[in-house]
């Protein structure tokens, strides 16, 4: 064996692991830092965006112009019979008959256009097509074929049938994404009408617009899937050969890559890789299509941790053929089991799974994910979760990811404790937007500790709670929770007075044997029903700086209540301080927001009433009102481990950069040399801010930044920040501290960082 310094060892021998068919699948046994490393995850930060970081701009239809018979459909009071209460804002524009049609004026350019849909199901569940066409400053551009083959789940209980059965309907709206033929620019006009041609009736939610990036070239040290045998686009089966090539991959110590197009995969594929990255051209180019329809037939299963670790996974559309939950036994995830240790899935945009990702081992002998991270994902239109962190997974994460259109939890922390699997611990979702969950909740936490829940935007349930916690299902439940925290979450029209079980549901709903949650710097809009409900035996429930504006606006009556500020039933303990509330539909007895079978258990102080007080409900995060520039600095009273080294990982990535520089000595000769020396431009300090611009550098990757109150930069209160361009900001600085920054460039060269040296220290 032979080891070096740092992050990277190797290991000469050659790793051969037996698949489930029998294969026998090679590894090339060199073990790299975690990947997951070099994905850095924002802290909580009360002064932050709220939402995940999208390019697109959404166009609503509310804001559209609408002509030739086209209306616009409501549901004021979000009744579960009229589909408009499964669109944004509870409305949509009707395309009844030929030539009514939709338009919006462009605000930025952008070529990529997602658009939110609804049309008829067939009377066999299994769909209609159809289509709609698009015109661009009045002239036809393109059409754009629809299919209800995904849509219509429906209710008469709890459990959901693909054919109607009489319930209520879910899962009306559905959503397809195309590149128009030409870019829009400010301006433009872009138009969606009905043809007419096939006597459907259409209705149309939104569109997203967005500029399309370049595709993603093929890169260093890599395998192509075509090179193996796989064809894009030819409708053929491309299993075999994309397994031959990532074997190859496994063997060869390199990647894999998958270009533009479409390649079809007719059964579930289990993927084994260590230290891999597959990649493919972008989201808008590379295209994976599950095309068996049966249960348990399509999806990504990884191998587990002993045979599937430090994985990365991005840059690719994922779509299968699935159209029915089999009676909850589909087993038809997107994603599933156990990616080992130090794995990330970013940049994925998947739609029409049973599930988006479920992490969890059920094979028999329980192995984890501990540390994975899930970025800049897509999570839409599945039949049940989006993301559910399952059995024993733990010190992962959720960041930066739109999580859309799913029958049931749109991210959840399920502790199961099946085959005697660990507790869950440390799992994160941060800076996440959620919407149009039309069954369970928007997040929902079974069980576990140590869980952080922030800066989450959360909008538009249906037949569901914005946040869910209770002990319903199997596990550890919260045992051994200490503390789960929950902060800087807004939640807009969550909750429900019907739910697909027949219980009314709060925006944030907290039942059953829950304990030790706190929440902090809590949001609420405008709730169907109650704004929070605590009941049953829950303990330890603690709400600080809590704004309730609008409960019970369905104005439904359910027990008696029309919809509380707050809801407490049975025996619950549970504190709120500092809470405003306005406009609350229960207005009764000496509390007109508080609606309880018990005072004894609820405290509540410092309390601020209003009486029909006129509000801003908080819009739709968009991509123009988010700063990508800004980190926050660690609170001197908290430990923080997210952004901050401690001086022996200062010196360990000191030594890496040794290694690294040794490493690439040849590569340097033929690469150019490593990045010049970065000047500090200037660093201003003001009003709990530091801004600090660099010089820029040619031919560098991105500038490391740090940021600290000790010269030697060491301890809990330096922060090393990874940037594209040239200018960063730091909140929470306390101007009466003096505060040290120093900056350096780097280069990636076979997939390691090639440091220039550090800047001239600056203190301010």
């Amino acid at each position: 064996m032979q080891v070096k310094k740092g992050k990277v060892f190797t290991v000469i021998l050659m790793g051969i692991v037996m698949t489930t068919g029998g294969n026998m699948t090679e590894f090339n046994t060199e073990v790299k830092a975690d990947i997951s490393s070099e994905f850095e995850i924002p802290q909580a930060d009360e002064a932050g965006r709220i939402g995940a970081s999208m390019p697109y701009l959404r166009y609503d239809s509310k804001d559209a112009e609408i002509g030739n018979g086209a209306k616009i459909e409501e549901s004021v009071k979000s009744e579960r019979t009229k589909i408009a209460s499964q669109a944004s804002q509870q409305s949509y524009v009707s395309l009844p008959v030929k030539d009514s049609y939709a338009e919006w004026t462009a605000v930025k350019s952008g070529s990529g256009v997602t658009m939110r849909f609804t049309m008829p199901d067939s009377t066999d569940g299994k769909g209609l097509t159809g289509s709609l066409d698009v015109y661009v400053n009045g002239e036809f551009c393109q059409k754009v074929d629809l299919t209800s083959y995904y849509m219509w789940q429906y209710f008469a209980g709890g459990n959901p049938s693909d054919k109607n059965n009489g319930g209520v309907p879910c899962f009306a709206f559905d959503e397809v994404h195309f590149i128009l033929n030409k870019t829009l620019n400010p301006g433009d006009k872009i138009r969606v009408q009905n043809s007419g041609r096939d006597n459907l009736v259409y209705g149309v939610d939104f569109l997203e617009i967005e500029e399309v990036p370049q595709p993603i070239s093929q890169p260093a040290n890599s395998l192509n899937v075509v090179d193996y045998g796989a064809k894009p686009n030819d409708g053929k089966d491309d299993y075999n050969a994309i397994r031959n090539c990532i074997s190859a991959a496994n063997i060869q110590g390199k990647d894999v890559y998958f270009p533009a197009g479409t390649f079809n995969i007719g059964r579930k594929w289990t993927f084994y890789g260590k230290n891999i990255k597959v990649t493919g051209a972008g989201m808008w180019y590379t295209n994976i299509q599950f095309t068996n329809s049966n249960a348990n037939s399509g999806g990504i299963a990884f191998a587990g941790e002993n045979s599937c670790y430090n994985v990365e996974f991005c840059n690719m559309y994922i779509n299968s053929n699935l159209s029915s939950r089999y009676n909850e036994q589909a087993s038809y995830k997107c994603f599933s089991d156990v990616p080992g240790n130090g794995s990330v899935i970013h940049d994925i945009w998947e739609d029409h799974f049973e599930c988006g990702f479920w992490i969890g081992d059920y094979s028999g002998t329980v192995d984890y994910s501990d540390g994975m991270k899930i970025i800049n994902c897509r999570i839409r239109n599945n039949l049940a979760d989006g993301v559910n962190f399952c059995q024993g997974t733990s010190n992962s994460v959720v960041y930066n990811c739109s999580i859309r259109n799913n029958g049931d939890d749109g991210l959840a922390c399920w502790n199961n404790n099946y085959l005697s699997a660990k507790d869950e611990t440390g799992n994160v979702f941060a800076y996440n937007t959620i919407d149009f969950i039309w069954r369970a909740g928007g997040i929902a936490i079974y069980g576990g500790d140590g869980f952080n829940i922030y800066n989450n935007y959360i909008c538009d349930t249906f037949m569901a709670s914005g946040i869910h916690l209770n002990t319903t299902f199997d596990g550890y439940k919260f045992n051994n929770t200490k503390n789960i925290k929950f902060e800087n979450n807004t939640l807009v029209r969550c909750g429900t007075y019907k739910d697909s079980w027949g219980s009314s549901l709060a925006a944030i709903d907290i039942s059953q044997n829950v304990k030790n949650i706190s929440f902090s710097n809590t949001k609420i809009y405008d709730s169907w029903h109650d704004g929070v409900v605590v009941k049953d035996n829950v303990q330890g429930i603690k709400f600080e700086n809590t704004v309730i504006y609008g409960s019970g606006t369905a104005g439904q009556k359910v027990s008696g209540n029309v919809g509380a500020a707050i809801k407490s039933s049975g025996s619950p303990k549970a504190e709120f301080n500092n809470i405003s509330i306005t406009n609350s539909a229960y207005n009764q007895n000496n509390k007109p927001y508080l609606f309880t079978g018990n005072y004894n258990g609820i405290s509540i102080l410092n309390e601020l009433l209003y009486n029909n007080l006129v509000y801003e409900v908080s819009g739709y995060p968009e991509a123009s009102e988010i700063k990508n520039d800004e980190t926050v600095m660690p609170d001197n009273k908290e430990e923080t481990t997210t952004d901050c080294k401690s001086q022996k990982e200062s010196v360990k990535e000191s030594n890496q950069e040794t290694v690294n520089n040794k490493e690439n000595n040849t590569v340097e000769k033929a690469t150019q040399s490593k990045p010049g020396k970065v000047k500090i431009k200037s660093v201003k300090k003001t009003k709990g801010k530091m801004k600090i611009k660099l010089k820029k550098l040619r031919g560098v990757y991105r500038y490391q930044i740090k940021v600290s109150t000790s010269k030697k930069f060491a301890g809990k209160n330096t922060v090393t920040k990874n940037l594209k361009g040239t200018k960063a900001v730091f909140k929470k600085i306390n101007v009466a501290k003096k505060y040290y920054v120093k900056a350096r460039a780097y280069k990636i060269v076979e997939k390691k960082r090639l440091y220039g040296r550090w800047s001239g220290v600056v203190s301010k």
